[in-house]
């Protein structure tokens, strides 16, 4: 079963000295349970051509860094390069 929701606008206006309020409806938003049991909504607006899907907002979980192994690199402690090995 679907459930249908107005977007409106609300717009000031004066009768007889008196402020009132003129609700124009630009669009509708319609929630509707799936078959999984999850609930879907859309939005339409047709004035500016728009149907959209509306989603609630949820944190993002950072992914959790998984430990690496550290690999251990020996360096020589002696001057093993010799200066005229390298071609520049």
């Amino acid at each position: 079963m679907a459930t249908k929701f107005n977007i409106s606008k609300p717009e000031k206006y004066l009768s007889n000295g008196v402020e009132k309020t003129f609700w124009a409806n630009v669009g509708t938003m319609t929630e509707f349970q799936k078959p999984d049991g999850s609930i879907s909504r859309i939005i339409e607006i047709p004035a500016i051509g728009l149907k959209a899907n509306i989603f609630p907002i949820e944190p993002k979980q950072a992914p959790q860094p998984t430990a690496q192994p550290v690999e251990t690199v020996e360096y020589p402690t002696e001057d093993v390069i010799n200066p005229d090995d390298i071609p520049f």
